[in-house]
């Protein structure tokens, strides 16, 4: 099963009214379950996490930031920075599992760049369902398979999730 978020042309999710009415229980995830979500991490995006985020990293200096500099270290515009990339995967996670969902562990590679204004969708593929913990009494915990993909149809982010869902009463 696949299922796609919305989103705004700036690449944004579109969030429902109520969040529970997008809650998913742990009894109701299948191995081989995709998710996927468009992304796009635009100039005014990134300069706006680095400003927020990197308060000791100066704007406009470096491969992250300046054009110029980008060029310089042989990239055609700024790269986005892994922390930014590592948020957008995240959110990719938690708007498939719901509000009640938690992330247990989030584990990403990066093996390639994501520039400016690149276009990504991020993948989340369901690997195992830990039914022993739900029969012992135990948390709906879930394995993930994530990636992102760039129009060049290149891997630049890829790694493992384990999540706990809620479980129907």
């Amino acid at each position: 099963m696949t299922s796609n978020a919305t989103s705004h042309g700036d690449g944004t999710p579109t969030y429902v009214a109520d969040p529970l009415a997008s809650q998913r229980y742990y009894e109701d995830v299948e191995v081989g379950e995709e998710f996927e979500e468009s992304h796009h991490p635009t100039s005014p995006l990134v300069q706006e996490f680095l400003k927020t985020w990197w308060t000791s990293h100066p704007v406009g200096a470096d491969h992250f930031s300046s054009v110029e500099e980008a060029r310089k270290r042989g990239f055609e515009r700024p790269i986005v920075p892994g922390p930014m990339l590592t948020g957008l995967v995240s959110r990719t996670i938690t708007n498939w599992m719901g509000p009640l969902g938690r992330i247990i562990s989030l584990d990403v590679s990066f093996r390639r760049t994501v520039l400016h204004d690149d276009p990504v969708q991020c993948k989340i593929l369901v690997t195992d369902a830990a039914d022993y913990a739900l029969e012992a009494g135990g948390p709906g915990i879930v394995r993930l398979d994530v990636t992102m993909l760039n129009e060049r149809d290149e891997q630049p982010v890829q790694g493992t999730a384990e999540v706990e869902l809620p479980r129907r009463a």
